[in-house]
Order: structure tokens, then sequence, then C-alpha cells
């Protein structure tokens, strides 16, 4: 049997949700499909997960990865929430004295890194991720295609989220 259809047959087992399965072995399951389909394929999966009924709000995903990444894919969410919801998006965080004001820089990604993301409590990025997909709604596409790039990052979504995304991408297939 081929690999694409190892790929394929597992994928369906996600699609009939058949069983329970744990929250490592979807994690197993994501990283190894994650490594087999296109990161399109990827992206279109995880984005309709953080869309579904089924999984928490966007915002309440994406506080919780952030809780759970290291400090590089800390500052990589971060990057991406505020480059999508903009400068406004930034004041909770500058009025928490975690980012500085830098009225003369209007690019305040430029002043995210590993060790400011490290400090950065969930709840901040919580509530950043609703601002910023009120502001812009592509963000949480965005988003996605940030947790497609790296599998790693994208197991923090948790067992919920990577066992729709698993089902959606068994769908489109």
């Amino acid at each position: 049997m081929s690999r694409e259809n190892d790929v394929s047959a597992l994928l369906q087992q996600y699609a009939a949700e058949t069983g329970v399965r744990s929250v490592q072995k979807v994690e197993q399951d994501f990283v190894e499909v994650a490594q087999q389909v296109p990161s399109e394929t990827l992206t279109h999966g995880l984005s309709e997960a953080i869309h579904s009924d089924q999984t928490p709000s966007f915002g309440q995903m994406v506080g919780e990865s952030f809780e759970r990444g290291d400090s590089r894919q800390r500052a990589g969410m971060l990057k991406e929430l505020l480059d999508a919801a903009g400068p406004a998006a930034a004041r909770p965080l500058i009025d928490n004295g975690v980012l500085p004001a830098a009225p003369d820089h209007p690019e305040t990604t430029g002043l995210v890194d590993s060790e400011l993301a490290g400090r950065l409590q969930s709840s901040l990025v919580e509530q950043l991720a609703y601002e910023a997909a009120q502001e812009n709604p592509s963000v949480i596409d965005r988003m996605s295609s940030l947790y497609a790039e790296d599998p790693e990052l994208g197991k923090t979504l948790g067992g919920v989220a990577l066992s729709v995304a698993l089902g959606k991408m068994a769908e489109k297939r």
C-alpha cells in the first residue's frame, strides 16, 4: 500500500468519526498527514476546524495554542495576529505595558520577539485574536496557514480541533 493510500485511509477514519482517540494519537496522525498532504489541504482543514461549531471560538483556541507554544512559536503567532489586525489591535498590549508605545512605528510587529512573546499572558492573546478576527476575518486563514507551516505549532490547537481538521481534509479528498 502506498503512503498516499495510507494517508487516505487514515483521513477516512476521521471522516467516519469512528471511535474515540487519545490526544496523543490525534496529534501523531496530524503530523503524519501534515508531512504528506499539500500545505493548501492542511490549511483548508485547519481553517474549517477553526470555523466549526464543534470547536471553541477562534480567540479561545489561539489563546490556548499560545499558552502551549514555545517562545518562537508564540512570537510568530503574535506577529501574524498584529499584522492581520493592524496597529489599533496593539493598543491593549501597549496599555498593559507589554509592547512599548511606538507612535513613530505603525509597524508594531517589528517590536515582537521571542522574549516578549514568552512573557505575554495568553488571555491578552485571546483578546487580541478576537479583535483581529473582528477587524480582519481573513486572520483565521492566515493563522491556519501558520499552523499548517509548522505542524508542531498546529498540534497546540488540541485534539478536538485536529480531529475536526482531519475530518474536513478527508471530506475534501
